[in-house]
């Protein structure tokens, strides 16, 4: 079996696993969690106003021009903060896939931190590391759970047919 690494990320947190070893086809695949990074700290300053709704910039005067939102800004932002936290993600395969000749990296992760992630991550994994790529947030699941999730999605070995004995 090649060496797996399996990558769940959203904008706020992400987890690596490593994929146990295991000889028998009759025995599931264990997950190991190796790392967890988290972004959490930055995001929550971009958070929305007390009552939900886009801020604005304060304008009583007619004459001033249009009110514009600070969403925006806020939303460049946001993007900024992602595609760092995307990068960091990047160098943790770096350093974790730098000796492998051969293998899987299963990269899964929210829709939007995917496409600011693909191109790098492609481009510093070795030719003999398969890149696999699922658009969900899977970071709610525990390891047991995504194991699960992953053999249903075809991303894992699936266990021979007499796992249950």
């Amino acid at each position: 079996m090649d060496k797996i690494c399996i990558v769940v990320a959203d904008a706020g947190i992400a987890k690596v696993y490593g994929v146990e070893r295991i000889d028998s086809p009759r025995v599931q695949p264990a997950l190991v969690e190796l790392a967890q990074l988290t972004n959490e700290s930055d995001l929550k300053v971009l958070g929305s106003s007390v009552t939900g709704r886009v801020r604005t910039e304060t304008n009583t005067n007619r004459g001033s021009g249009p009110v514009h939102p600070m969403g925006a800004q806020r939303e460049r932002h946001r993007v900024e903060l992602e595609r760092r936290f995307g990068m960091e993600l990047v160098k943790q395969m770096i350093a974790l896939t730098g000796g492998w000749k051969r293998g899987t990296v299963v990269l899964i992760a929210a829709p939007h931190l995917l496409g600011l992630m693909r191109e790098p991550m492609r481009r510093v994994l070795h030719d003999g590391i398969a890149l696999k790529e699922l658009a969900k947030d899977y970071t709610h699941m525990g390891a047991n759970e995504l194991r699960e999730r992953l053999i249903q999605d075809h991303l894992l070995p699936a266990p021979g047919p007499a796992a249950g004995n």
